[in-house]
């Protein structure tokens, strides 16, 4: 009898450990904020990340600028969609990443959520973690930086940026 518990004792952690490890396997650690602008295709934008492959990915902006960058001696540019706003930044001789992404109107939402025109209650339900202050609620998570602008009266959502930070700050 004592033999039969010590191999069902085996078998339970054998079991315990597998269902973990598979658990594991199929949950992802997020470990930055990207924006899918289309359900309907598989492009995710993430800041920092290559700007010619992003841009490729999403296919022909309606509008291009180019913006005047004093502070790294160089011309960036904005890549303007329907619903949203794609920013450059040159960091190198020849790297460009894509330094932000503005969201334009309802028509699109944040991973969790959050879209023009919500309330900042609707921001503290999808971003519970986030740091208000005068009405921008700001997450961070990895090189990403999501602020959202309540407005002057901190009433609705009036403005949804992706920021690339450096080292997190």
């Amino acid at each position: 009898m004592k033999k039969w518990k010590k191999v069902l004792a085996v078998g339970m952690a054998a079991a315990t450990v597998f269902g973990t490890t598979v658990c594991a396997w199929g949950a992802q650690q997020k470990t930055a904020y990207t924006f899918t602008p289309d359900a309907g295709k598989a492009v995710q934008i993430s800041v920092g990340a290559d700007a010619q492959t992003t841009l490729g990915a999403l296919g022909a902006a309606k509008e291009s600028k180019t913006l005047a960058n004093c502070a790294n001696g160089g011309n960036d540019l904005v890549y303007c969609y329907d619903n949203f706003d794609v920013y450059t930044l040159r960091t190198g001789k020849k790297k460009v990443i894509v330094q932000s992404v503005v969201l334009k109107n309802d028509q699109v939402a944040t991973e969790e959520g959050v879209k023009l025109g919500q309330t900042p209650k609707d921001v503290k339900k999808a971003y519970p973690d986030a740091v208000e202050e005068n009405g921008l609620y700001t997450v961070t998570l990895g090189n990403s930086r999501i602020t959202i602008d309540c407005g002057p009266g901190n009433d609705k959502v009036v403005d949804i940026a992706y920021d690339f930070v450096e080292d997190g700050r």
